[in-house]
């Protein structure tokens, strides 16, 4: 029967030298090995660095790009150029097209650097200045898009989309804030604050006294509001005093000197007795029997149903044909 050889690898485990400078203590893998080194105990492969060898001669015999793998894992990039518990990372959730130089006899490992093209400037970046735009797949260079934003806002767009067109992207402030300058960002800030400001609907506090500007919430829908610095109602609606006994339209028809108080609450008690006022002194007048026709005590003679003067005195009102 034919016998399968099993060649070993020798691994050096940490301990005593021997009189004759070797280490006493190792282990003996039984697999194929994929280069010479472990094959005797003189080339034996330290325990720290065996499992590295063994990655990279896997590499080495099946390289990448002869597999075929998908990988939605995100990417992690160190940003430190010490290995300790305290590294900066930066994970990319995306696929970027990437490649990295190639490595030249003599050349460390290290110096191989992963690297894009920017399709804004057409130049070689590495990965780690890279920045995906939020919403879809694009990404370029810090820099590039860092130069974008500040281009549009010197034109006042303040809501910034993809520079691809029709690309349903969009660039928001606290995702853009550690590439922009501090200048950059605070003018976006401001303005996006300025923006809604303007949008709002605001007037100021009735209240002479008082005037301080308010803003309307046009999320919520309300009539009445209390002022935050007097701490009096105000209406919403017309911003005017509250006026909760009649109407904006009753109230706005109100003189300047009839909007206090005390004017509020004759009007009131004139609406709920049916009392009407002379179109000429604003007297009011209560009629108690007869026909349309009233004359009031400033010599003008109207229609008591709809106040249309009357030109003949006549008893017949020739706009509500009555």
């Amino acid at each position: 029967m034919a016998t399968q050889s099993v060649n070993a690898v020798i691994v050096d485990l940490p301990g005593d030298v021997n009189d004759d400078g070797d280490n006493s203590d190792c282990f003996i893998f039984s697999s194929t090995p994929l280069s010479t080194r472990g094959s005797t105990k003189r080339d034996a492969i330290s325990v720290e660095n065996y499992d590295r060898d063994r990655k990279l001669q896997r590499l080495w015999v099946y390289p990448p790009h002869n597999r075929s793998i998908k990988s939605e894992s995100p990417i992690y990039i160190d940003l430190d150029l010490y290995d300790d518990e305290d590294d900066d990372i930066r994970i990319l959730c995306f696929p970027p097209p990437i490649h990295t130089k190639s490595l030249e006899k003599g050349q460390s490992s290290a110096s191989a650097m992963v690297t894009f093209d920017c399709e804004i400037c057409v130049e070689t970046k590495s990965i780690i200045e890279s920045f995906r735009i939020g919403g879809c797949s694009h990404f370029y260079c810090n820099d590039c898009v860092s130069k974008y934003i500040a281009a549009k806002l010197q034109d006042n767009i303040l809501s910034i989309e993809c520079p691809v067109s029709g690309c349903s992207g969009r660039l928001e402030p606290d995702q853009c804030r550690y590439i922009l300058p501090r200048e950059v960002f605070d003018r976006w800030g401001d303005a996006l604050c300025e923006a809604v400001v303007m949008r709002s609907k605001r007037f100021y506090c009735p209240y002479k006294d008082c005037s301080a500007l308010l803003f309307m919430d046009e999320s919520e829908v309300m009539k009445d509001s209390e002022c935050p610095h007097c701490h009096r109602m105000v209406c919403v609606e017309c911003g005017t005093k509250w006026h909760p006994e009649m109407t904006c339209e009753e109230f706005q028809k109100l003189a300047e000197n009839e909007r206090g108080r005390d004017d509020i609450l004759l009007a009131t008690m004139a609406k709920k007795k049916k009392w009407k006022r002379c179109p000429s002194c604003k007297f009011y007048i209560e009629k108690s029997h007869g026909c349309l026709y009233m004359k009031c005590r400033c010599g003008l003679a109207f229609c008591y149903n709809c106040g249309t003067p009357s030109r003949d005195h006549s008893h017949y009102c020739y706009n509500c044909k009555r």
